[in-house]
């Protein structure tokens, strides 16, 4: 009886220990959570066009996001800025970004961006990622596009060529391909006939310099006149003396069909095609002097030539150009017409050899010695023909 009368009394004091710890515990969490009310702020987050209220025991606004349970992404743009501490009724402004997949230098990087456009997100992936993107680079979506969501974009890193067309130059950015596909991109066609300093098919390199010449061709009538021949016939009267015409020529015409080829608006070549004589042209006649002798005084005076010359007469003078005395028969000359030396026949005058000069004595003229003034000034100028033996 005593000792279950014991283990009661044992059994009793267990429970009240039980009961005393639970009740501690309980008074604790009670503690706890009043504290954690007390501390909690609610903010508002507008997210995905509505607001949503977030209650938090976080400081700043960046652990109440990320306790939220609203799927905030590191990427996505949260006003005020994340470091901003919690107060009671914050407005949180937060824009999601959005996933997209970027393809450049042979790599696939799967990312998150919160911008507008394509070429805004762009620049936002080059400066988080250290890609380098340039404005030049090749995108296969418009830069001006807005982005969406699990979009594609494809860049191709460009390079600087230089074209010259047209009579321009030009220094575009492309992507490497091929100088055709190149031309093509740029918006630059080519003639059947165009010449281009590089390969069609050859790549692109950083600073190629590329040339295009124009070529064209065109047909044309072109009429050119057949210029007519002299025919001299022998003549009855001295060698040397002007052609007597017979009759006049006249020009032919002669009609061509050529194809004249263009390099960049310039003349390069031209073909005949086809070409006939219209009119065939009439030759010019002459009697031309033939005879070589002639007879004066009862005398045979053969010649080389004759000419037909303006005459005067000097009496004035000791020593002729050539160092000799001046006499009768000593005659100046141009010795451009008649070499000095040479011995002549003068009409009216007579024998005669070329020993002298004048600086009036120019071309077709020549200068008779005379033994007086008075013969001199009775002989005045005249024309004469000067026979050269």
């Amino acid at each position: 009886m005593i000792e279950k009368t014991g283990t009661k009394a044992i059994s009793l004091v267990q429970s009240s220990r039980k009961a005393q710890i639970f009740t501690a515990l309980f008074g604790i969490i009670l503690l706890v959570t009043f504290g954690l009310y007390l501390k909690a702020k609610t903010i508002n987050v507008n997210i995905d066009g509505k607001v949503v209220r977030v209650t938090t025991i976080s400081n700043s606004v960046g652990g109440a996001l990320r306790f939220s349970r609203l799927g905030i992404f590191p990427e996505d743009v949260v006003t005020p800025d994340r470091s901003t501490q919690v107060t009671q009724d914050l407005e949180v402004q937060v824009t999601r970004s959005l996933p997209l997949k970027l393809k450049l230098d042979g790599k696939v990087y799967t990312g998150r961006s919160a911008k507008t456009t394509v070429g805004e997100t762009l620049q936002d992936l080059s400066e988080r990622l250290g890609l380098n993107l340039k404005e030049t680079d090749e995108v296969n979506i418009d830069r001006q596009a807005m982005l969406a969501a699990d979009m594609d974009i494809e860049v191709k890193r460009a390079i600087q060529i230089h074209v010259t067309a047209d009579g321009k130059q030009i220094d575009p950015y492309l992507a490497p391909r091929t100088v055709a596909e190149g031309l093509k991109k740029l918006g630059i066609s080519l003639g059947d006939q165009d010449k281009v300093s590089l390969p069609l098919d050859q790549e692109l390199k950083e600073n190629d310099q590329i040339q295009i010449v124009r070529v064209a061709e065109k047909v044309e009538t072109v009429s050119t006149e057949i210029p007519y021949q002299v025919v001299a016939q022998p003549g009855d009267f001295p060698v040397g003396l002007p052609d007597r015409s017979i009759n006049r020529g006249s020009n032919g015409l002669n009609q061509q069909i050529v194809r004249i080829t263009l390099e960049d608006g310039k003349e390069v070549k031209r073909d005949i095609l086809e070409q006939k004589v219209l009119r065939s042209p009439v030759n010019q006649v002459v009697s031309r002097g033939a005879q070589t002798s002639i007879s004066r005084g009862g005398r045979t005076i053969n010649f080389t030539k004759a000419i037909l010359v303006r005459a005067s007469a000097y009496s004035s003078g000791s020593i002729t150009a050539t160092g000799g005395a001046v006499r009768y028969g000593v005659v100046a000359v141009d010795p451009r017409v008649i070499s000095l030396g040479s011995s002549l026949y003068v009409e009216g005058y007579g024998d005669g050899i070329a020993l002298d000069t004048g600086g009036a004595i120019k071309g077709n003229r020549v200068d008779l010695y005379m033994d007086s003034e008075e013969s001199a000034n009775s002989w005045g100028v005249r024309s004469v023909i000067v026979y050269v033996k």
